[in-house]
């Protein structure tokens, strides 16, 4: 017979972790109107209007908007696909942006079969998620994307389609691919491949390749002005008063070690601990790393516990360090921290492993 105790502590745990979520996400909307919500989408919006006028969506590499983070750099897919939201006030679609967000990463938590409502109040509580709301930025799109690769790893157009659209809108979760060649999905890997070449080459020519030949120059420039400043190992390197070429170094060495463990687990029938190496080589070879990335870690998460424990809180020790930037001090390494423990209790061996009907 269960504990009265039991049911009072889940009770109550539930009560606060809504509470918060619940407080967290009004404030939020509190902010609807001022440039607070939405910053990263208010980007793509910029873009999209660019591409609606007949324009680029991209500055030239040497703006100064490059510098400051506000420049729209992702592949043209993204503002493509925002072009209708281009006909409503700027405010309103940053607001649009904000729920599509919550939404997706809702989203990926449900698609992955967690049902514990004080997993998606935890999730919506932590540091990387309220960032991600707050830019209203295509990681949590991200999230579910890759929560989608999983739940439809048993077919093959479905899964290439999924992973094929997720790469060619942001490039740093191209381990999928290697995830889904090294558990033997070949024709998944492949045509996941020419699928992410063909939408990448597509939605250039719809653009009438505006900004191609300056694009490497642009992303460049780009890592050169942030790179030192985010949580990525060139970050890291730079906070710890180091080359950023030991950055680099530890970036391949990591990233590489993570995609071998990807091929050797995969090969010896282990699915899900293949698949949470992938997701973690993503991070590991973004030059460019900021706490919203880390939202695509609550997939292998809820994977491994997808019943709440304090695991699901350890992503909220990120509300200790900026989200702006790498901060000083601690702070620095507590992404890295963050990372290492998901991806301990991720690898971990455990009876409590989410095991959602897969699609068919």
């Amino acid at each position: 017979m269960r504990s009265p105790s039991l049911g009072w502590s889940r009770l109550l745990s539930t009560a606060v972790l809504v509470g918060a979520a619940a407080i967290l996400l009004v404030g939020l909307l509190s902010a609807a109107g001022s440039e607070r919500l939405g910053h990263d989408f208010r980007a793509y919006l910029i873009a999209a209007e660019a591409i609606r006028d007949g324009g680029s969506p991209y500055p030239s590499p040497e703006s100064q908007i490059v510098d400051e983070g506000r420049a729209y750099v992702y592949p043209p897919l993204l503002a493509l696909a925002v072009v209708p939201l281009t006909t409503v006030p700027t405010d309103v679609g940053a607001v649009v942006g904000f729920l599509l967000a919550l939404a997706a990463l809702v989203g990926a938590l449900a698609v992955v079969g967690v049902r514990d409502i004080r997993c998606y109040a935890a999730m919506l509580v932590s540091a990387p998620v309220w960032n991600a709301l707050e830019m209203a930025n295509f990681s949590a799109a991200i999230a579910l994307g890759v929560a989608l690769a999983w739940r439809l790893r048993s077919t093959v157009w479905p899964l290439a389609l999924t992973v094929g659209i997720a790469v060619s809108s942001k490039l740093f979760v191209w381990p999928l691919v290697v995830w889904t060649a090294a558990t033997g999905r070949y024709r998944a890997s492949f045509l996941a491949a020419i699928v992410g070449v063909l939408v990448a080459a597509l939605s250039w020519t719809m653009i009438g390749f505006d900004g191609l030949t300056e694009y490497p120059a642009l992303v460049d420039r780009l890592a050169d002005a942030l790179a030192g400043d985010s949580y990525s190992f060139i970050g890291l390197a730079d906070a710890l008063g180091l080359d950023p070429a030991a950055g680099r170094v530890a970036m391949f060495v990591v990233g590489g070690s993570l995609l071998a463990a990807c091929v050797a687990l995969g090969r010896a029938g282990d699915d899900r601990q293949a698949f949470t190496c992938a997701v973690a080589a993503g991070l590991a070879f973004a030059p460019i790393l900021w706490q919203h990335h880390l939202v695509i870690l609550f997939v292998p998460l809820a994977l491994a516990r997808p019943r709440f424990s304090a695991w699901w809180l350890l992503p909220s020790v990120l509300w200790l360090g900026p989200r702006a930037s790498h901060g000083d001090g601690f702070e620095p390494v507590l992404v890295a921290g963050v990372i290492a423990g998901i991806l301990y209790v991720s690898l971990a061996r455990t009876r409590e492993v989410a095991t959602p009907v897969q699609a068919t």
